[in-house]
């Protein structure tokens, strides 16, 4: 096998590339909820960041009507994520952003 150049920024040998194309895959809503439950505090923390990028994310695109009060947290937003995730065990199966985007969409419409 050949090494793979990225827009002639970087290369990649063999065994990187192979990596690479074997791992590409979206979290689930099982795996963010793993995170989010964790006893260990920086991989709580890393879910709680996903659940941030999702939502900065929502509101940079304004594709979905979502709508926060000012003083929302991220640690609100976090345990109402893992609260719908513990009472609705069907969206395990589901790419984590978007179960993440619908649940903002049903906690924060806009009115």
């Amino acid at each position: 096998m050949q090494a793979v150049c990225l827009a002639g920024l970087m290369c990649v040998g063999p065994v990187a590339s192979i990596h690479a194309a074997q791992s590409i895959r979206f979290l689930t809503a099982s795996e963010l909820q793993s995170s989010l439950l964790s006893p260990q505090e920086d991989v709580r923390f890393s879910g709680r960041n996903y659940i941030m990028g999702v939502v900065d994310t929502l509101m940079l695109t304004k594709s979905v009507p979502v709508c926060m009060n000012e003083n929302t947290e991220i640690n609100q937003i976090t345990e109402l994520v893992v609260l719908q995730l513990q009472q609705r065990p069907e969206l395990l199966r589901y790419n984590a952003a978007s179960v993440v985007r619908e649940i903002m969409v049903a906690n924060f419409p806009c009115v």
